[in-house]
């Protein structure tokens, strides 16, 4: 037994109302008048018996009174049972809340998971009664309610579930949606509760459910009847496009460059992946076979591409056509420059003369294309540390400090400024870098600059000429650089001395040495922009590096990264990124066009201390910030997410594994869907019941105090003054 309102405000209500019939009645006894006659004392003795009879007579109708005005507060109160009780106690009623999983893998099938799922939710609310409260969500990474507590309405509930709702593009994101279902349980007043998941139970999803999912599912069946309810499906076999990214080459006008997509085979058994086809705007450039693909498997495709021109150019790859439509298409952007700018800073080794090379030579000659002079595309302008106050950082795309000693504050906060506002640096150590220096002007943890704090140098000690490059484990850019290298050539480039450093809390490690880990390359977001640091020196002071083939390549393709940011480019569908807007005002209106050619107006706001403004990326494809002027637009790509494409599920028994300790029920069988849920329905409401009692009640004791009161007026009244005690006790009665 349970209420659906307050017991505590209904309860002292219905005492208060209980209590009128009882003060009324007290206040006419406290209120009678006795005036004592001797002649009247004969005739008191004949009343006597008569009078006890009227007494039990007005205490059944003073109970009736306040029993009809209890049972209408108790209506009030709206009681329920919560026993699967039948409809002879109360009204059976039942709030649902319908949660119909619309992740983007819901598409799959040629009868996708989601029209299943569709008409099994149409299944579920043919059990409900018109008017009980209904909600419907449709959940995602943006779950988007269709309807909210109303009062179940056939013809509209049809409408809502028709062809015209479709699956999104988001993942599902479970326990997001499981926070919002325990939301809308709490605003249903009804004596039952159910919640129905309609879901395809990804393994992704399911299987290994997260301790926050966990307890919003205990949360839930502990104010409702949980169910989880299969879809149903055709298969579990996909083939998806995960990735389709920038590999290496000239992001520079007149440049060539490598892009790579990888096809995953998701499903369970060996498949043909068909085709891959990569279009560099809205033209077709290269058509590739991906071949068989093993279950897991996965095949990267690359194609080359030359630009003619600078800009943002679009990139598209589409695999041949499957049972997911969604994941077969991916969007990139490639932002190619006419020309990059570099200012080389360098410091040189306390241990080198005049006549020897220092870091900035070799970082000169590795960036400057041989042959090409002053049409290179990278122009580096060379300077001694001295000279840099007097530099206008802003007219470079990227600066490269090496063994600077003792940046100036006033130098270091130009250079935040450089790097928050999209510029690249990169930074050598070396002897002349100063930890404590370097700490205290470039900053520690989440405010500094630096990727790392910066130690104390080591030295090599052991047998060989220095410590090597260990394996790559990072899948940045510059460590695919470097794992595409013959492990032979990659053993020449040895290390003498190393910058021991802390990395800081979202950095990463690209690169690292073979023998003891100590980190070699690390690359930190700043802002807009990019800071990477060598723990080695520029020069050949600490390493053979500097003469490598691998230094040369790694500079190129960081300052390409630095400047064109690919990745930085490329979003998921379903989040919502603040994007730089260099040159725009805090409160100006941008006009964003979006994938499908809607155009809307976004406000700039801040972030730090840079201008942004907010984008929703609610469907793949490309989305424009128009250029206006002199102010740069801003173009970028945003995809599904690759992990919503692994389609295979749980079965019902093993859902009912993972769900039963819980208390979540699982139903698996189209035909008993509906029997099952009518069976398992629990919760009456009394509310009509005691409203007809309470009605019924005050509709006897009327009838009884007419007839009392009539019963008086017929009797024998042997003189005056009985009958006028007889006209008190009617009066009474009828008030």
């Amino acid at each position: 037994m349970g209420s659906l309102n307050s017991f505590a405000l209904w309860g002292a209500l219905g005492l208060a109302g209980v209590a009128v019939p009882i003060i009324i009645h007290l206040l006419y006894r406290k209120h009678r008048k006795e005036t004592d006659w001797a002649a009247m004392e004969l005739l008191r003795r004949a009343l006597v018996i008569r009078s006890g009879q009227v007494k039990l007579e007005d205490y059944l109708i003073l109970f009736l009174r306040c029993l009809a005005l209890a049972l209408l507060a108790f209506a009030l109160l709206r009681p329920i049972m919560n026993a699967a009780a039948d409809s002879l106690l109360g009204e059976k009623k039942a709030g649902m809340i319908i949660g119909i999983d619309a992740s983007f893998s819901m598409g799959h099938g040629e009868h996708s998971r989601f029209e299943r799922a569709l008409e099994k939710a149409r299944l579920i609310v043919k059990t409900a009664r018109e008017g009980n409260p209904i909600t419907i969500v449709l959940m995602s990474d943006r779950p988007k309610v269709l309807v909210r507590g109303a009062g179940y309405v056939p013809a509209q509930v049809t409408e809502l579930l028709g062809s015209k709702t479709t699956a999104t593009p988001y993942r599902l994101g479970l326990e997001r949606n499981l926070e919002l279902l325990n939301e809308l349980a709490a605003e249903i007043k009804s004596p039952g509760k159910e919640v129905f998941l309609v879901s395809d139970s990804q393994e992704l999803d399911w299987a290994n459910l997260s301790s926050a999912a966990r307890a919003s599912f205990e949360r839930l069946t502990k104010s409702a009847r949980v169910y989880v309810i299969p879809s149903g499906m055709d298969g579990e076999e996909n083939l998806t496009l995960e990735r389709l990214s920038y590999s290496s080459g000239s992001l520079r006008q007149a440049g060539v460059a490598r892009f790579t997509a990888e096809v995953r085979n998701t499903g369970r058994r060996t498949a043909d992946a068909g085709s891959v086809e990569f279009f560099v705007g809205n033209e077709l450039s290269k058509r590739l076979a991906v071949g068989s693909l093993e279950p897991g498997q996965v095949r990267g495709l690359s194609f080359f591409a030359t630009f003619d021109k600078p800009g943002d150019i679009r990139l598209k790859a589409q695999l041949t056509p499957d049972d997911l439509a969604a994941d077969n298409v991916r969007h990139a952007v490639a932002r190619i420059s006419s020309r990059v700018r570099v200012l080389c800073v360098e410091g040189a080794s306390s241990g080198l003369n005049k006549a020897d090379r220092t870091g900035g030579y070799y970082a000169v000659r590795a960036l400057r294309l041989k042959g090409r002079g002053d049409d290179s595309p990278i122009r580096v302008h060379q300077i001694e540390a001295p000279d840099l106050v007097i530099e206008q950082l802003g007219d470079y795309d990227v600066i490269l400090l090496a063994n600077v000693p003792d940046p100036s504050a006033e130098t270091v906060g130009r250079l935040k400024k450089f790097v928050q506002r999209g510029g690249g640096l990169i930074l050598f150590t070396g002897d002349r870098v100063d930890a404590d220096q370097y700490n205290d002007r470039f900053g520690k943890g989440a405010d500094g600059l630096l990727p790392a704090s910066i130690g104390k140098v080591a030295s090599y000690t052991g047998d060989a000429t220095g410590w090597a490059i260990g394996p790559v484990k990072s899948d940045h850019l510059l460590g695919g650089v470097v794992s595409r290298l013959p492990e032979k050539l990659l053993d020449s480039a040895r290390f003498s001395k190393l910058t021991g450093v802390e990395p800081v809390s979202g950095s990463e490690t690209i690169l690292s040495v073979a023998e003891t880990g100590a980190p070699l390359l690390l690359a930190r977001d700043f802002g807009a922009g990019t800071v990477l640091l060598f723990t080695t020196s520029a020069d050949r002071t600490w390493s053979e590096l500097p003469v490598h083939p691998l230094y040369a390549m790694l500079l190129q393709q960081a300052v390409t990264q630095l400047t064109s940011r690919p990745d930085a480019s490329q979003f998921i569908v379903g989040a919502d990124a603040p994007l730089p807007v260099t040159g725009r005002q805090l409160g100006e209106n941008v006009a964003l066009t979006k994938p499908g050619g809607e155009a809307s107006s976004i406000r700039v706001t801040q972030n730090r201390d840079e201008p942004v403004a907010a984008v929703e990326f609610d469907q793949p494809g490309i989305y424009q910030i128009a250029a206006e002027g002199p102010k740069p637009g801003v173009v970028v790509a945003a995809n599904v997410d690759a992990r919503e494409s692994d389609v295979k599920v749980l079965g019902p028994g093993a859902l009912e594994t993972l769900l039963g300790p819980i208390g979540v029920t699982v139903l698996g069988k189209d035909g008993d869907l509906a029997a099952a849920i009518e069976k398992n329905r629990r919760g009456s409401e009394m509310t009509q019941l005691l409203l007809w009692l309470a009605i019924g009640v005050f509709l006897l004791q009327s009838i009884l105090a007419r007839y009392f009161t009539n019963k008086i007026s017929r009797d024998d009244v042997p003189d005056l003054t009985a009958a006028l005690q007889s006209s008190k006790v009617a009066a009474a009665r009828r008030s």
